[in-house]
């Protein structure tokens, strides 16, 4: 019923004032909260009629894109958002524009992992999720609208967090944030949910692939099946030939991401995969797995990948395997400062992989980055800032903020679409993203950092000097 009021009051809107259009060529942008040159209002100023929008943009969801459209709500490709006579305040921002949105807030939820396996490096997300909260609301909100965020330990199971994300649904929350765990929103992708709800889900991690084949998803994070291409790449440019992986099999990251790095290093001239070694997590001893692993290398491994969830890996790591000559690779799973302190000597000299700007070196200085640390210590002062999830979960409710900021008072979820699928977005954290309805991997770019490791202890990160690579498939 609000979505066809809605969509009744912009026809009528349109009818009296008419539309304005976008001149071919110009890409509406806007920076991050609290970079230089921010081009979002903040909380408290109007924004007035003239926000332009393509003529015969669809309004509210339900609008047929076309044949062979899956059934669902669509994802609205025009370049703006309706013009109207609200203001970005309070008194004036429309009230109940849409589901889970009141003159007084905007109703969030999101599944989190805290226990159970996942939990050791996606269990920091929430810190960045709600950093971010608590500075927006400390703002004023969004045009006079708190964030009110519910986030549910769904332990990184698929079922539990399908579950819970049909409830989310069902309760009437406006857009699911982040999501850190990726298990139960793939399942709710696979599932049709996300769909046919036409809620947006705005952020998210990219662990599996399916993040990027649904419309109303928008990952921030660089796919896991493109980390793993980049690895390879960047592998075989420093002479490798031999590659061997280590990858865990219980979770679908680690099926997605084998698949993605063997099929890669078997598409480059003289390259094979010489030992590929699957998994179960959490296992006490692997020292069947790593005689098997180690008898397929024979001490000819150039390179080495590791796949796994960070406590998985330092049981691996203890049982002595054999280790690239060139290069050992950690996916972004083991870039946090817990796993490399744990492993010290055994893990000196691994490259770890991100899509984003840790706070390491001379990336610590730039002012995006320098936010992000204070941000998130100052909910808790003691968090690894290295933890490339607690960065990821950050950048995904700042981009989600920010994108809340362009639509304005006249918040719907068909608006937000909009705004996401034709703006880009800056922040230090990581490279320019953009996404569209055709493609969504805003990040298709990974660089690598260092262990450090001095008499045998953890003492850092260093640049490896690789700078970001491109996916070659993205």
């Amino acid at each position: 019923m609000i979505g066809l009021l809605r969509a009744a009051k912009l026809l009528s809107i349109a009818l009296i004032i008419g539309f304005i259009g976008v001149a071919p060529g110009e890409s509406p942008d806007f920076n991050a909260v609290g970079g230089p040159g921010v081009g979002v209002p903040t909380p408290g100023t109007p924004i007035g009629p003239g926000t332009p929008v393509g003529p015969g943009t669809p309004v509210g969801p339900g609008t047929p894109v076309g044949p062979g459209t899956p059934v669902g709500p669509s994802v609205p490709t025009g370049p703006g958002v309706p013009s109207t006579n609200l203001t970005c305040d309070r008194a004036g921002n429309g009230g109940e524009t849409d589901i889970g949105v009141t003159a007084n807030s905007i109703k969030l939820a999101s599944t989190m992992v805290q226990t159970g396996t996942g939990s050791s490096f996606l269990g920091d997300s929430p810190t960045g999720m709600n950093a971010v909260v608590r500075k927006i609301n400390s703002q004023g909100g969004i045009c006079g609208r708190f964030l009110e965020l519910e986030l549910r330990d769904d332990i990184w199971d698929a079922s539990r967090g399908l579950g819970y994300i049909k409830s989310f649904i069902a309760e009437g929350n406006f857009a699911l944030p982040v999501v850190p765990s990726s298990e139960g929103l793939t399942a709710a992708i696979e599932a049709g949910e996300i769909r046919k709800a036409g809620i947006p889900v705005i952020g998210t991690d990219g662990m599996l692939k399916q993040q990027y084949e649904d419309p109303w998803v928008w990952p921030v994070a660089t796919a896991t099946v493109s980390t793993m291409r980049i690895i390879a790449k960047h592998a075989y440019a420093k002479g490798a030939r031999c590659f061997g992986i280590v990858w865990d099999t219980r979770y679908r990251f680690g099926k997605e991401g084998e698949e993605a790095f063997v099929d890669y290093v078997e598409s480059l001239p003289g390259a094979r995969v010489c030992a590929d070694q699957g998994i179960l997590p959490a296992r006490a001893s692997y020292s069947t797995e790593i005689q098997t692993f180690n008898s397929a290398c024979d001490h000819k491994c150039d390179a080495v990948a590791l796949l796994l969830e960070p406590q998985t890996a330092l049981t691996w790591m203890k049982g002595r395997p054999q280790v690239g000559s060139k290069v050992t690779s950690g996916a972004q799973t083991l870039f946090n400062e817990g796993f490399a302190r744990n492993c010290g000597a055994d893990c000196a000299g691994f490259h770890m992989w991100t899509g984003y700007n840790p706070p390491i070196d001379a990336l610590a200085s730039l002012p995006g980055v320098r936010e992000y640390v204070n941000d998130v210590r100052a909910v808790s002062p003691t968090i690894d800032i290295y933890n490339q999830f607690l960065e990821g979960a950050y950048l995904g409710m700042t981009i989600f903020v920010e994108a809340l900021k362009a639509v304005g008072p006249e918040l719907t979820r068909a608006n937000l679409a909009r705004v996401m699928n034709s703006q880009p977005f800056r922040h230090d954290i990581a490279q320019k993203l953009s996404w569209s309805v055709a493609n969504r991997n805003a990040n298709c770019s990974a660089q690598a950092f260092l262990v450090k490791v001095q008499q045998g202890s953890f003492i850092g990160f260093g640049s490896a000097q690789t700078g970001f690579i491109e996916d070659p498939k993205c």
